[in-house]
C-alpha cells in the first residue's frame, strides 16, 4: 500500500511551501504528492510555474508528482489555469470538478485521477470516469469502507483507490468566501486574511463547543480524521492512503503510517504515538458509516477506546499541545500552590468541575460560569491575593513563553484584569525590574488599560485552546482605555504559550 500527500489546502507564505515540499522531497515516507491551488485562485504566492518546478524536484527525487485541479472554476482566468494543467505532458493530472473532466478526455489523455471532489458514490459513474481514462479514484472523505467495497465490487474492471486516511475533512465548498465574510468583507477585496490561519480558523458554537473549520471557500471538520488504528480494515479495499498536509507534524504523522504499513509497529501503538502530534481530537466515524466526527472502537482487533462523546466535530488552529501528565499545571488544581490564593469556595467548585475533564488529553474546557453568589462574595474580598497570585505566575513564566522586551511600554502603566463573572478585579503593573506587581484600587488614579473576560476564556488562553483574537472578535474578550496599549495586551496574549511550559518549570512551581 501507498502512501499520498494530498494537495496543500491552505494558504501559507511562498518560502514556507517551498521549505515544505524541500522536506517532503527528501523523505522516504511518502509515495505519492499531490500539488497545486485547489481551494482559491487569489491565493498568488505561488503561480503555475512554481508548481511545475516542486512538481520537477520531487519527481526527481523518486516521489510520484500529481497535479491537482481547481475545485471550483469561477472565472476564464481559473480556466485558463487549467488548461494550461491538462496541457502539460510531465505530470498526471487529479480532476477535482467536472470541467477537468472533459478537457481530459477531449485531449486523449488516459492515466488521471478521479478526485474526491468529483463525489463519485456509485460503480455505474466510476465506470463511466474510467471509460474516459481514470485509472485511479479518491473516494469521498464521508465514503464508509463498506460503500468503497461494494461499489469496487460493482465495476466492471478494477480501477486504483485512494482513501483520505488523516487530516481536517473537507467537507463543503462554496462561491462565497467564508474567512472574507468574518472580516466583513468582500470576496474581491480579501486583503488574503487566510494567511492568517496557516490551519483553518476555528468556528465554534454559542456553547463554545469547537464546531467547523472555515478555509477560505472550504468549509471543514474541526476534528482530524485519523485512520491509523484502521489500517488492518483499509488494506482490502484501497492501494493508497492519503494524508491531508498540515502546518506542524505531517512527515512525522506519515512516517507513523510507513511504520504500520511496513511492519514495523501495530495500528494501535501508532495511533497512540500520533495523539501528540494532533492538533485536536480524532475521529473515524465516516469510514465506519456512523457520524463523522465520531471514534469508532474495535476492542476486538486492538484498535484505541472511543473517545468522550461529542455532538459536534472540533478541531483547533492552536498548535498541538503534549498529552496532559502529572506535572501539567491543569492535571490538578490543588496541586499548584499558586492555588492557594483562590478563595477556598471557588478552588472547590473548579476542582469539581474539571476532575474528569484532566483525564483526556483531547478534552476541552467545558463551558461553564462561576456561580453568581460566589462571585458575590468574591466582589467583597480583599484584591491582593489573587493580584498577588496573578503577577507571581506572570513573573514565573521563563521568557519563552512571556517574552519580557516587547512588554517593556507597559512599564509603570496601571492595568486591570476584569473576571467578569467571578467578581474579580486585579490592578498591577509592570516595574522598571521587568516584574509585575499588585496595584492598590484607588478612584483617584483608574487603570489606564482594562480587560475583561470570564474566567473559563481566561484559563482557555493560559490553556492555548483559545487565542486574544478570536475571544476579541466573538466579544468575549473585552479591552477598554489607552488603544496602543490594548493592541500591545491582545497581542502578548495571542503569542504567549502557558500550555508548553516545560516540566521542570511546572515541577519547580509545585515544589
Amino acid at each position: 500500500m501507498k502512501l499520498s500527500l494530498g494537495p496543500l489546502l491552505y494558504y501559507w507564505p511562498r518560502q514556507q511551501v517551498f521549505d515544505f515540499y524541500e522536506a517532503v522531497a527528501a523523505s522516504d515516507v511518502v509515495d505519492v504528492v499531490y500539488l497545486g491551488e485547489t481551494i482559491c485562485s487569489r491565493r498568488h504566492e505561488l503561480r503555475d510555474e512554481d508548481w511545475f518546478e516542486i512538481a520537477a524536484r520531487l519527481k526527481a527525487a523518486g516521489k510520484e508528482a500529481i497535479l491537482s485541479t481547481q475545485t471550483l472554476i469561477e472565472s476564464e482566468s481559473d480556466l485558463k489555469t487549467l488548461r494550461r494543467i491538462v496541457e502539460n505532458r510531465d505530470f498526471r493530472i487529479e480532476a477535482n470538478d467536472m470541467g477537468a473532466v472533459r478537457l481530459l478526455a477531449a485531449a486523449g489523455c488516459r492515466d488521471w485521477i478521479a478526485g474526491a471532489t468529483l463525489n463519485v458514490f456509485n460503480s455505474a459513474t466510476l465506470a463511466l470516469l474510467a471509460a474516459d481514462g481514470a485509472n485511479r479514484f479518491a473516494a469521498p472523505p464521508e465514503m464508509s469502507g463498506a460503500d468503497i467495497a461494494g461499489l469496487r465490487a460493482g465495476l466492471p474492471v478494477p480501477i486504483e483507490t485512494e482513501v483520505f486516511a488523516y487530516g481536517r475533512l473537507p467537507l463543503a465548498y462554496s462561491a462565497r468566501c467564508f474567512t472574507a465574510r468574518h472580516y466583513n468583507l468582500q470576496k474581491d477585496a480579501c486583503e488574503f486574511l487566510c494567511m492568517q490561519d496557516s490551519d483553518g480558523m476555528l468556528v465554534r458554537t454559542r456553547e463554545g463547543e469547537a464546531f467547523l473549520t472555515i478555509n477560505g471557500i472550504q468549509t471543514q471538520s474541526a476534528r482530524v480524521c485519523n485512520l491509523l488504528a484502521d489500517i488492518n480494515l483499509i488494506a482490502g479495499y484501497a492501494e493508497i492512503l492519503r494524508i491531508s498536509p498540515q502546518s506542524a507534524h505531517t512527515l512525522e504523522i506519515a512516517a507513523l503510517f510507513r511504520e504500520v504499513l511496513d511492519g514495523r509497529i501495530t495500528p494501535a501503538a501508532a495511533f497512540e504515538s500520533s495523539l501528540a502530534l494532533m492538533p485536536e481530537a480524532p475521529c473515524n466515524g465516516f469510514w465506519h458509516g456512523r457520524a463523522g466526527h465520531d471514534l469508532v472502537a474495535r476492542e476486538n482487533t486492538g484498535q484505541p477506546s472511543a473517545a468522550p462523546a461529542a455532538d459536534t466535530a472540533c478541531a483547533s488552529t492552536e498548535p498541538p499541545e503534549p498529552p496532559i501528565s502529572e506535572t501539567a499545571p491543569s492535571a490538578s488544581l490543588s496541586r499548584l500552590s499558586l492555588s492557594s490564593f483562590l478563595p477556598a469556595g471557588l478552588r472547590a467548585f473548579l476542582e469539581a468541575r474539571f476532575k474528569n475533564w484532566v483525564k483526556s488529553p483531547h478534552s476541552r474546557l467545558p463551558p461553564f460560569t462561576v456561580p453568581e453568589p460566589l462571585a458575590r462574595i468574591n466582589a467583597h474580598l480583599p484584591k491582593f491575593p489573587p493580584t498577588l497570585a496573578l503577577t507571581t505566575a506572570l513573573n514565573l513564566a521563563p521568557e519563552s513563553i512571556l517574552p519580557r522586551a516587547p512588554l517593556a511600554p507597559l512599564t509603570g502603566r496601571r492595568l486591570c484584569l476584569r473576571v467578569l463573572d467571578a467578581g474579580l478585579q486585579l490592578d498591577f503593573t509592570l516595574g522598571a525590574n521587568g516584574r509585575f506587581h499588585p496595584c492598590r484600587t484607588s478612584a483617584n488614579t483608574p487603570p489606564e488599560m482594562i480587560i475583561s473576560a470570564s474566567l473559563r476564556d481566561f484559563i482557555a488562553l493560559a490553556l492555548g485552546e483559545e487565542d486574544a483574537d478570536t475571544l476579541f472578535f466573538a466579544r468575549r474578550l473585552v479591552m477598554e482605555g489607552d488603544t496602543t496599549l490594548g493592541v500591545l495586551v491582545k497581542n502578548t496574549l495571542s503569542s504567549a504559550r502557558w500550555s508548553v511550559v516545560p516540566v521542570r518549570a511546572r515541577d519547580g512551581i509545585e515544589r
